[in-house]
């Protein structure tokens, strides 16, 4: 019979076993930064979730913008978007629920009504003092096992590497913006069927049209 204290966890694998990437030279997607990125952020966070829905009823990607406004002070909600790393229409149905909760207001910018700015409000910043030196727990928790000059070198390494990020987003971006209308997201289709005319655009939309030449 098999040990029930003796028995791994279904974490185990990711946190013993995966062992450790090749990012010089991947072999699989287990050796893929973005994934190593991901699963990272998927586990260091779940403490986060957990604190912001469970003791202070926000959600995690509410309690980023509550961040951000604090760091930052009042800003236009694309700069908000901006920094958050999220579109803008996200970013716009996020803030709503946090005007509910009066813990951001919208002030219209002096001058020109048609644009306005978000801020926290007294009882948005009351949260954020409560939350933050928990979320930095969580933080320091997670940094744990690496030595200050291992810290030291992570934040040189992110440093360098997100405008690579920035920059490599950006020329996704390009071709789509380049197109006129809608762009519609290819599906993929099993060897030997044709997919059909509407799923794959308008000649126009796929850049072979007389708009391009």
């Amino acid at each position: 019979m098999t040990n029930p204290s003796r028995t791994p966890s279904p974490t185990h694998w990711v946190a013993q076993q995966m062992g450790e990437p090749q990012l010089g030279a991947p072999a699989s997607i287990l050796d893929l930064l973005n994934y190593q990125l991901h699963v990272l952020l998927s586990f260091s966070t779940a403490g986060v979730t957990r604190l912001c829905e469970q003791e202070f009823g926000i959600t995690r990607h509410e309690w980023g913008y509550i961040g951000l406004l604090a760091a930052f002070g009042p800003m236009a909600p694309s700069d908000l978007a901006l920094r958050s790393g999220m579109d803008r229409s996200r970013t716009s149905k996020a803030l709503m629920p946090l005007l509910t909760k009066q813990l951001v207001s919208r002030k219209s910018v002096v001058g020109d009504r048609r644009f306005a700015n978000v801020a926290l409000t007294a009882t948005g910043w009351r949260l954020y003092e409560r939350m933050f030196p928990r979320v930095l727990e969580i933080h320091n928790a997670l940094l744990a096992p690496l030595a200050p000059e291992e810290v030291q070198v992570l934040a040189r390494v992110v440093n360098k590497l997100r405008p690579q990020a920035v920059a490599l987003s950006t020329a996704a971006a390009l071709p789509a913006r380049r197109l006129r209308g809608a762009v519609t997201a290819r599906s993929w289709q099993p060897p030997g069927v044709t997919p059909d005319a509407a799923e794959l655009g308008s000649p126009s939309d796929l850049g072979v049209g007389p708009d391009t030449a």
